[in-house]
C-alpha cells in the first residue's frame, strides 16, 4: 500500500564536484535494498529535475576515474556490508556513522522517557490509578508469576478471556522480583519510545535524510494520543506501537528477521495486531514479494480467528465479550465488514456522525493532515479506524485512550511515505520535503500544546495530573498495609491497583453486585469470600452503594480504622443468608437493605 520514494537530505546534494585521483566503488544507494514498483507507488521515479541523486554515467571516450562523489550514506547498508576488522566490537560497528542527528534523537527519546515515567508514577504515588485496565493487567500478571489460575477478579474473567496478551509471560520472570504496576509503566513507556526510533529508521531510509527522521520521530513524540497512553498507566495496545512501527520499517527494507520479530510480538501483545499484521503482508505482496507477503497475511489472519474464536471464549466459556460494540451492524467483525457493505448507508450515517468527525481531526491534525495524502500505507491502521467508527462504544472514539493506538501508527508511517513519494514527484524536492516537514512539525506542536498532556500542555493542570501531594495519601497507604497480604478485599477503585497482588481483590460494590464482572455478569462470586473492605468513602456517592456499605457496617464486618474517610472493616461474621441466584448485570444479591433500589429483586423477610 505504499511504496519505496527516494528523496534527498537537508545536507545532501546531488552532482557535488567530480572526485580526484583513483576512482573508488561507490557505496550502496540507500534505497538499493527497497522494491521497484513502478505501476502501483512510482517508486525510484527519476523524472523531476530534484531527483537525479546518483550521477549519470559517463560517456564510453571519458575514463571512468572522476565519477560524481556519491552522496554521504544515511542507511545501515555499509555498516552491514562491509566486513568489520577482526576484533571490533560489535557495539562499534553498530555505532559506526553516528552523529548530531543521532544525538539528537536520544535526547528527544530519553527527556521524553523521563518525562512520560514520572508524571504516571506521580499519579499512581498520589493514588490516581484505577483498576480498569492497569488492575487487570497487574493482577493477571501476578497470578501467572505465582502458578496460579489467571482469574482477574477485578474484571471477573480469566486473564486470556479477556485478550489474548500473550506477551505478559515475557513480565513473568520481572514479577518474581517483585516488579508492579510502575514496571508495567517503564515496559510501556520504553516500548513507546521505541517507536519514534523505529520512525526515525524509515525516513532515514526513504528520505535520505538522518535530520528528516529526527523531525518525524518528534512529531510522534509530541502526538497528544502518544502522550495520553502513558495516562492510561499501561495498555498492551500502546506496548505493540514500538513493534509494529519497527515490522514496517523491516518489511520496507526486506530485513525479514528483524520484521519476523517485531511483528510477532506485536501480534504477541494483543489479537488486534494481528489484523494490521495481515494487512502489512498484503502491503509486501503488492511491492512484489507475493509468496512472503501472502504468508504473513495468511498466518496473521488465522491467529486473529484463533484468538478471538478459539482461546478467548475457550477462556471464558463464553466468546469474544467486545462483539456486543458493534451495535446494529453484526456481532462478530466479519458479519460487522459484510453489513457496512450491504448498508451503505447506514455505515456513511454512523461514519459521519459528529463524535466521528472530532475523531477524525484529533487523529490526523497533529499530523498535518498528511497521512490522508497516503492511504495505501493508512491502511495499516484501517483495521483499527473501521472498528473505532462502526463501535458503538464511545470510548473507541476518544483519542485519550489506547482504541486509537494503531491509528497512531499507521499515522506515523503513512506521513513518512507520503512526504517520500510527493517530494520525489515535485520539481524541487528539497523545497518540497522540508516544507512537508515544517508543517508537520508545526502542526504536532500546536496539538501537543492543545490536546496533549505535557507540562506545557493545556491539560497538564486541568486534574489530568495530580497537582500535589493529598494528606490523605498516607493514611490510605497505612489503610492498605493493614489488610493481610492474601486476605480477599472489596475496595475503591483508586485503591485496588495497590492491592493487586492476591488471589482476590474486588472493586467495591462488587462482588454484592453485579458490575463490569465477565461477558455477560456470569458467575459473580459469592460475597461470603470477602474478608476485608478498603474503601474511600468520598467516592461512594451512589445511593444503593450507601445503603449497602451500612448493612455491611451494621453486622458483616466491624471498622477497623476510618480517618478523613478512608475505611478499613474485617468481617467479624458470615452472612445472614445465602447469597441466592446470580442477579442480572447492573443489580445486587438481593438483600433487604436494598429492595427499594431494585424492586424486581427483592429479598425476603
Amino acid at each position: 500500500m505504499d511504496g519505496a520514494h527516494p528523496g534527498s537530505g537537508f545536507l545532501i546534494r546531488a552532482g557535488a564536484a567530480a572526485a580526484t585521483g583513483p576512482s573508488l566503488p561507490a557505496p550502496p544507494h540507500p534505497c538499493d535494498n527497497l522494491p521497484v514498483d513502478e505501476v502501483a507507488a512510482g517508486e525510484h521515479a527519476t523524472d523531476s529535475p530534484d531527483a537525479g541523486v546518483v550521477a549519470e554515467p559517463a560517456p564510453a571516450s571519458v575514463p571512468a576515474a572522476a565519477p560524481a562523489a556519491p552522496e554521504a550514506p544515511v542507511v545501515d547498508g555499509p555498516s552491514r556490508e562491509r566486513p568489520s576488522p577482526r576484533g571490533e566490537s560489535r557495539f562499534a560497528r553498530l555505532t559506526e556513522g553516528w552523529g548530531l542527528p543521532e544525538g539528537v534523537l536520544a535526547i528527544l527519546v530519553v527527556a521524553w522517557s523521563i518525562e512520560f515515567i514520572k508524571l504516571p508514577m506521580e499519579r499512581f504515588d498520589r493514588w490516581g490509578t484505577f483498576g480498569f485496565d492497569l488492575g487487570i493487567y497487574d493482577q493477571g500478571t501476578w497470578l501467572l508469576s505465582r502458578g496460579k489460575d489467571p482469574f482477574v477478579t477485578i474484571r471477573g474473567l480469566e486473564l486470556f478471556g479477556h485478550h489474548a496478551n500473550i506477551f505478559l509471560f515475557l513480565l513473568v520472570p520481572f514479577y518474581w522480583l517483585g516488579a508492579g504496576p510502575v514496571f508495567l509503566l517503564v515496559v510501556q513507556v520504553l516500548a513507546q519510545a521505541s517507536g519514534a526510533i523505529a520512525v526515525f529508521l524509515l525516513a532515514r531510509d526513504l528520505l535520505r535524510s538522518k535530520w528528516a527522521g529526527v523531525v518525524l520521530a518528534a512529531a510522534l513524540l509530541l502526538n497528544p494520543t502518544y502522550q495520553w497512553l502513558t495516562w492510561e498507566f499501561f495498555h498492551p495496545d500502546a506496548v505493540a506501537i514500538g513493534p509494529l512501527l519497527f515490522a514496517y520499517w523491516a518489511a520496507r527494507g526486506k530485513r525479514w528477521r528483524w520484521f519476523t520479530v517485531a511483528a510477532v510480538l506485536a501480534i504477541l501483545c494483543k489479537e488486534d495486531l494481528a489484523i494490521a499484521i495481515a494487512i502489512l503482508g498484503i502491503i509486501v505482496a503488492f511491492r512484489g514479494d507475493r509468496k512472503r507477503g501472502a504468508i504473513v497475511a495468511a498466518l496473521s489472519t488465522a491467529y486473529f480467528f484463533f484468538a478471538t474464536r478459539v482461546l478467548i471464549p475457550a477462556e471464558n466459556g463464553i466468546g469474544p465479550f467486545y462483539d456486543s460494540f458493534f451495535g446494529d451492524l453484526g456481532k462478530s467483525p466479519t458479519e460487522v465488514a459484510v453489513n457496512s457493505v450491504r448498508h451503505p448507508t447506514k455505515t456513511w450515517h454512523l461514519a459521519t456522525e459528529k463524535d466521528r468527525k472530532n475523531w477524525y481531526f484529533n487523529m490526523f491534525a497533529p499530523w498535518a493532515f498528511v497521512p490522508l495524502l497516503d492511504l495505501r500505507a493508512l491502511a495499516v491502521a484501517g483495521g483499527a479506524i473501521f472498528i473505532n467508527v462502526v463501535s458503538s462504544f464511545p470510548y473507541t472514539r476518544d483519542y485519550r485512550f489506547h482504541y486509537s493506538a494503531i491509528v497512531v501508527a499507521g499515522s506515523a508511517v503513512a506521513t513518512v511515505e507520503a512526504i517520500a513519494w510527493i517530494s520525489n514527484r515535485a520539481r524541487q524536492r528539497i523545497p518540497t520535503q522540508v516544507a512537508m516537514l515544517t508543517a508537520v512539525l508545526t502542526a504536532a506542536v500546536v496539538a501537543s500544546f492543545a490536546l496533549g498532556c505535557a507540562q506545557y500542555s493545556k491539560h497538564y493542570k486541568d486534574g489530568t495530573w495530580p497537582g500535589g501531594a493529598d494528606p490523605r495519601d498516607a493514611i490510605r497507604a497505612a489503610a492498605v498495609k493493614s489488610v493481610p497480604s492474601q486476605a480477599s478485599a472489596s475496595v475503591a477503585y483508586n485503591i485496588d491497583t495497590h492491592m493487586t497482588h492476591r488471589p482476590a481483590v474486588y472493586e467495591f460494590p462488587v462482588p454484592w453486585c453485579n458490575i463490569n464482572w465477565g461477558v455477560h455478569g456470569e458467575h459473580l462470586h459469592d460475597p461470603a469470600t470477602v474478608d476485608y473492605l478498603v474503601l474511600d468513602r468520598t467516592l461512594i456517592n451512589d445511593p444503593r452503594d450507601k445503603a449497602l456499605l451500612a448493612d455491611l457496617l451494621s453486622g458483616e464486618f466491624r471498622t477497623v480504622s476510618q480517618a478523613s474517610g478512608v475505611l478499613v472493616a474485617e468481617r467479624v461474621r458470615p452472612p445472614a443468608a445465602p447469597a441466592g441466584e446470580n442477579p442480572p448485570e447492573g443489580s445486587c444479591f438481593a438483600r433487604r437493605s436494598l429492595n427499594q433500589f431494585q424492586p424486581n429483586l427483592q429479598a425476603a423477610g
